[in-house]
């Protein structure tokens, strides 16, 4: 090999080493700089809400496989789909799942509109398997451990009823300035478990004096031991690490208050 052939080997070679350690300085400055940016940027990129889309569709339909509702159009399962929903899910989605809840439109991606085409195209399976594992990179949570299968499939089957305008929301009471003004964390039992209360999202159900309509008025029944299990009428379960133990003894003294018949029976395992 002559010195000209073994000087344009090394040239090559330093050529190439070049590339890779600018290539490498690239991608570091890209790792270090394009996930702030994608983390905070709230103007869609060109496309970017039909690839999402896109996506979801395509993963709910390979992971929720070709599985049928149980419940669909069961008015008992609408009822209790319909109780769930309201605790959950129509602070985002709306009381008539238009997804103009009260923190749908300030999420990024807001929330989604239920009742819009690209969902009601979903099967019920694809509605079940967003439902019970979230949406990663949206405001979607996994509601796997706060409601159990049956309950996920009673919410897929009032949101079809609410699709069909063949749902109406329950009117739960608002609380008022003066229904939040007890609440304080560091207050006695009551005020501590007005906090938690309120914190949970408690009143979205039982309204702000445990004043729900129908059966989720908790007045003079009140058994705490379903905190923790949950109920099949559309009541979510809260492990102890949403609540405490001493913050579930606070939430029952704050309830207490509210029960008309003092025998009612109140759970003490609050464990």
């Amino acid at each position: 090999m002559s010195a000209s052939q073994r000087s344009a080997g090394k040239d090559r070679r330093s050529l190439l080493i070049a590339a890779a350690a600018g290539a490498l300085a690239t991608g570091v400055l890209v790792l270090l700089l394009a996930p702030p940016l994608l983390l905070t940027h709230r103007d869609d990129l060109p496309g970017e809400r039909s690839y999402a889309a896109a996506m979801v569709g395509l993963v709910s339909r390979l992971q929720a496989g070709g599985a049928t509702n149980p419940l669909a159009n069961d008015p008992r399962a609408i009822a209790v789909g319909r109780n769930a929903y309201t605790g959950q899910c129509s602070l985002c989605h709306g009381p008539s799942g238009d997804g103009r809840g009260g923190f749908g439109a300030l999420t990024y991606p807001d929330a989604a509109d239920l009742t819009a085409p690209k969902t009601v195209s979903k099967t019920d399976a694809q509605l079940f398997w967003i439902t019970k594992n979230g949406l990663g990179f949206t405001a979607m949570p996994a509601f796997d451990g706060v409601f159990k299968d049956e309950q996920i499939w009673a919410l897929v089957s009032y949101i079809r009823a609410l699709q069909r305008g063949k749902a109406e929301p329950l009117p739960v009471p608002v609380p008022a300035e003066r229904h939040l003004a007890q609440a304080d964390p560091f207050g006695d039992s009551i005020a501590r478990g007005a906090a938690v209360y309120f914190a949970q999202g408690c009143h979205r159900c039982h309204g702000p004096e445990a004043d729900g309509p129908g059966q989720l008025a908790i007045r003079g029944r009140i058994g705490m031991g379903v905190v923790r299990t949950g109920d099949p009428a559309g009541m979510p379960q809260f492990g102890v690490e949403r609540i405490s133990a001493a913050e579930l003894a606070d939430l029952e003294a704050f309830l207490l208050r509210f029960a008309q018949d003092e025998r009612a029976p109140v759970g003490r395992n609050l464990d």
